[in-house]
């Protein structure tokens, strides 16, 4: 092609370019050959087509790009380049004008592969093929010149084959990946040389299985291989991961990483177990095997944490650790011989059952369920999943120690004297984490304690326990819009608005980097306004901090400590417990020096508030600064004899700003530096250390609740921990727990199995809320519409009142004489010559002593119209049975408010056994006032019918009153349902045992219902106790006082 053809062509393509430029741009190409220049002239007029600016771009860079490219792809880089002007042309002008030096940058022998990945992800997003031009220098500078490179850019193309975002996650991963894996073959250089290649290759396989899994797992490589103590290790990771391939990509990662956790955790031994149990669970099924490995990391987390509350923190080393999950594996082997479900049950709950107990506990308790399964599999599941009733007292037994049902009534006079107030006792494991002492009437305790191997010990523990739990409430923790508190919002807010605006300068000035997710923090903070400061208590203080998790982590130690000090100012008598338990704690504290960097600070904050100071020496010369701090800090604020939750929060403002101080930062990691030197050479032992934190997150609610210690520090937060994934969750869907709303309290209530004939404990989780306000309308015109009927009612339960004073005639002694009895004992003297000797008069004050509980069904069913009149829809419309039993409520509140009975008025509702909505519509002892008016009126529909969980919560409220005759009245449409109940006969079952231990406690149950069609089930349900079935349910508002009125009389 010459000069004069070149010229010409490319001013037909580059029309309005001037002469001049497109006769330089023709020479500049010139220089090259036909087929290269062809193939110029072909791209450059598809360019051409998109944009004149860029195509010019084009031509002018060509001759210098195609130093470093072959023909296809230097024609593959014109089209990237036009894809990316189709979007967008000034981003295709900068690509071609910077594609010469990136492409010189770039090593001879990976250029084709980076424009092949290039190609590939500018289909679907020009952005991320450019941000990988962009990046390959640096990328390939990171990974070296090798052959593991060209692998990964290999991976890296086939997996953008299958998903673009993937591959660039490839490239990312990859630099934490290459060095790992160097390490790691430098160790065993002398076995095994190929460490990199095998492993490359096992990723190569996940990118043509599935593409997405191959970044997972170069991530999960560059996670860290150190645990890996032989080659052999290594290729049998390899090798084991490989296997799992053919169940898919997704299950093999998990493996993977499983097996990684087991690895780093234990020894060869225990892995071999595992990998057994591993293998027996994928018979069974993917699904199955892929939930058990998923599970795996979190169960080996806990149980290596769990080490801690087994054999103390100072005494704890790697072997005790192993010894646990050696013996956990072992027993999870001898089940998945019989049943791989049971086996699976045992191993998910062992950190559960070992946060409860010791070693030997958890074997005892572990064997005596072993020949379950050859009775029964489900009882089996049921037993080593902690469920039912008879495992959770089978671990009891084996840990042995002071129950506290046997002392709660010493500890509630115990607790009376100490503080002069009527407190309740009640076990930890009967509320959730949210519930504990909110009411200021009950303190939580743990339901088991065994920590000295003495019933006198173990009782002082109790003691100083409830001593401090109603300490918290005696002083105040739980405060609300105090003159203090609203002092202290004030101060936090006012701090923190400071430090906002101080960040906002920065931001506006460019001083520092802004992220893109930056979100003022002024935005998330509402602003105070005079409601706020009427219900400051300590959680609105907390929510305040920019992080409330960290100052509520720093505010409960702080707290806590409060409530030891005032406890020793207050109640001298109780220094020797407190000092007994003191000691105890400062024996169970791990060495300060041992600790990474982010917990330090903590554990020097909770020796100095609740151990009397730091323990170690050592540590005291070596953090002497942060230590004085922490001392000023506390001794100014909260060691008063008047210090208040409120000089709590001021204390911990000040903590928190002292740990997020740049300076103490610097200082802390200066101070480090020489224990990290020091410990080089056990790098490898000591990251199995430093993970602890992470595991002991992993078991922190359970221990919570078994650990008396642990009552003492754990967090307030709001927030429920993420508990350990269920087997039951993978074999049946299940409603998850929704979040608690304001003022709502959580009970967990056990629920009869029939197939297992024991209760599944704690199964069911009742949410008690105040019902919402509707219209006061509703009442009004319900005391029109029945105002006769009102006043009847009024005037028959009326005459049910006892009179003030009863004259008792016949008897042995009294006020007077009975006149008649005295004339009839003559003519008896006289007759028969067998007198009686009643002939006295008494009068004695007689009172009705009632209290009845309404429960009243609100499920969907009660949603369903009712008429009498099916022809006349639009004439004579029907009612909806939940406002015909709306009615009858407030009939009953009007006769019930003229005989002068004790009454309460709940409804119930279900969506799964961890979300029963109780709502209080009326409490005992609250007055029938307009606002109960309106909560009537809001009485509505909602889901389904978990009637066993309400009725028990419904006879806990009942049980709490003295009246002599106590009734539960059931108000419901139908039967029992809900969506994990299960069969039928399940939930009748469980609805029958409810009534059954309504009826042992002393009330009296009894349901009415309108379902006539289902009358031999509903006999079947309540004929223990008693029922009635209304046919007609538009007349139950005026059938209901006369139902009442023949239980109580």
């Amino acid at each position: 092609m010459n000069d004069e053809k070149r010229t010409g062509i490319t001013g037909s393509l580059l029309k309005g370019v001037t002469r001049k430029s497109v006769e330089a741009l023709a020479r500049s190409f010139g220089i090259q050959p036909n087929d290269r220049a062809w193939v110029t002239m072909d791209v450059g007029a598809s360019l051409a087509g998109v944009s004149i600016k860029v195509a010019t771009e084009f031509f002018r860079v060509v001759p210098e790009v195609a130093q470093h490219l072959e023909n296809e792809d230097l024609r593959q880089w014109a089209e990237v380049g036009r894809r990316i002007a189709l979007d967008n042309a000034e981003e295709a002008n900068q690509f071609f004008h910077t594609s010469a030096q990136t492409l010189a940058s770039v090593p001879v022998h990976l250029r084709t592969q980076l424009i092949a990945l290039c190609g590939k992800q500018i289909v679907l997003s020009p952005s991320t093929a450019l941000s990988t031009f962009y990046t390959a220098p640096k990328t390939i500078e990171k990974l070296g010149e090798s052959e593991a490179t060209d692998k990964l850019f290999n991976i890296a193309v086939a997996v953008a084959n299958r998903s673009v975002k993937h591959s660039t996650e490839v490239l990312a991963a990859a630099p934490n990946a290459i060095a790992a894996l160097t390490q790691l073959e430098a160790n065993f250089a002398y076995q095994n040389p190929t460490i990199i290649k095998q492993a490359l290759e096992l990723a190569e396989n996940f990118a043509n299985r599935t593409g997405a899994t191959a970044a997972e797992f170069l991530s999960a490589l560059g996670e860290g291989l150190s645990f890996i103590k032989t080659s052999g290790e290594a290729r049998l990771l390899y090798e084991q991961t490989s296997s799992f391939l053919e169940r898919g990509g997704a299950t093999a990662l998990q493996y993977f990483r499983a097996a990684k956790s087991v690895m780093e955790q234990s020894d060869a031994a225990s892995f071999e177990k595992w990998n057994f149990v591993t293998k027996r669970v994928a018979e069974e099924g993917n699904a199955l095997v892929y939930d058990f490995l998923k599970l795996t990391p979190k169960v080996m987390s806990a149980l290596s944490a769990n080490q801690r509350r087994i054999i103390g923190a100072k005494q704890r080393t790697p072997e005790h650790s192993l010894a646990v999950i050696k013996s956990v594996l072992e027993m999870t082997e001898e089940l998945a011989d019989n049943s791989v479900y049971v086996a699976l049950e045992c191993f998910k709950s062992a950190p559960r059952a070992l946060a409860a107990a010791s070693l030997e506990q958890f074997q005892a308790w572990a064997r005596a369920g072993a020949g379950l399964h050859r009775q029964d599999r489900r009882r089996a599941q049921a037993y080593y999943a902690l469920e039912s009733k008879s495992s959770q007292e089978s671990l009891r037994a084996a840990r042995g120690g002071l129950a506290l049902e046997s002392i709660s009534h010493l500890l509630r006079l115990y607790v009376e004297g100490l503080t002069g107030r009527e407190l309740a006792i009640a076990p930890l494991g009967a509320v959730p984490d949210e519930s504990r002492i909110t009411d200021g009437q009950t303190i939580h305790l743990p339901a088991m304690i065994a920590e000295f191997g003495s019933l006198e010990d173990d009782f002082r523990l109790y003691k100083v326990l409830a001593a401090h739990a109603a300490g918290q409430i005696e002083f105040g923790t739980r405060d609300v819009g105090s003159s203090p508190l609203r002092a202290a919002l004030q101060d936090v807010d006012e701090f923190f608005s400071s430090q906002d605006e101080s960040q906002s300068r920065m931001v506006d000035s460019e001083e520092v980097e802004i992220p893109e997710d930056y979100i003022p923090r002024k935005r998330l903070r509402p602003t105070l306004v005079e409601e706020h400061f009427d219900a400051a208590d300590f959680k609105l203080v907390l929510s305040r901090f920019p992080n409330p998790g960290l100052a509520t982590r720093i505010f409960t130690t702080l707290e806590n400590g409060r409530i030891d000090y005032r406890l020793r100012k207050s109640y001298r008598g109780i220094r020797r417990d407190l000092n007994f338990v003191r000691a105890r704690l400062i024996d169970n504290r791990p060495p300060v020096t041992s600790l990474p960097v982010d917990q330090l600070l903590y554990e020097l904050l909770f020796q100095i508030t609740l151990c009397g100071g730091v323990i170690d020496p050592v540590a005291r010369k070596a953090y002497g600064e942060i230590i004085g701090e922490f001392h000023r800090i506390i001794e100014q604020c909260i060691y008063h004899e008047e210090s208040s939750v409120a000089d709590t929060l001021v204390a911990t403002k000040r903590v928190y700003a002292l740990l997020q101080s740049p300076r103490n930062e610097e200082n802390t990691e200066a101070e480090t530096d020489d224990k990290e030197q020091a410990d080089e050479k056990n790098e490898s032992d000591d990251s199995q250390e430093s993970s602890g934190d992470q595991q002991q997150q992993a078991v922190e609610k359970q221990q919570s609740q078994t650990n008396p210690f642990n009552q003492w520090t754990e967090e307030t937060d709001d927030t429920l921990p993420d508990e350990t994934e269920m087997l039951s969750e993978m074999l049946q869907a299940e409603r998850p727990e929704q979040d608690l709303q304001e003022g709502d309290q959580a009970f967990f209530y056990d629920e009869w199995d029939r197939e297992l004939g024991d209760y599944r404990a704690k199964w069911c989780r009742v949410i008690q809320r105040e019902n919402r306000r509707g219209m006061r309308d509703f009442v009004e015109q319900v005391r029109a519409r029945y105002s006769g009927v009102i006043s009847s009612i009024k005037h028959q339960f009326q005459m049910l009142r006892p009179e003030s004073l009863r004259k008792i005639k016949g008897e042995l002694d009294g006020e007077e004489f009975d006149l008649q009895a005295v004339i009839d004992r003559h003519v008896d003297l006289r007759t028969t010559g067998r007198p009686t000797d009643r002939v006295y008069i008494r009068r004695i004050r007689r009172e009705r002593d009632v209290a009845v509980s309404f429960l009243l069904d609100m499920s969907s069913s009660t949603a369903r119209t009712i008429t009498r009149h099916p022809n006349q829809p639009y004439t004579r419309p029907g009612q909806k049975i939940i406002d015909i039993e709306k009615q009858g409520l407030v009939l009953m509140s009007e006769a019930l408010e003229a005989v002068g009975d004790a009454y309460s008025i709940s409804g119930f509702t279900s969506e799964g056994r961890r979300n029963v909505k109780y709502f209080i519509v009326k409490q005992f002892g609250e007055r029938y006032t307009p606002e109960v008016e309106r909560r009537i009126g809001g009485i509505t529909y909602h889901n389904n019918t978990r009637l066993g969980a309400a009725i028990r919560h419904c006879a806990a409220q009942l049980e709490k009153q003295s009246a002599r005759t106590k009734l539960l009245i059931i108000l419901s449409d139908g039967r029992p349902y809900d969506h994990d109940y299960g069969d039928s006969r399940y939930a009748r079952e469980d609805t029958k045992m409810a009534l059954r231990q309504a009826k042992t406690q002393g009330m009296t149950p009894f349901c009415i219902t309108i379902d006539r069609d289902s009358e031999a089930e509903l006999k079947d349900l309540y004929g223990e106790v008693g029922y009635t079935i209304i046919d007609d349910i538009m007349s139950l508002p005026e059938r209901l006082p006369g139902i009442y009125r023949r239980l109580t009389t």
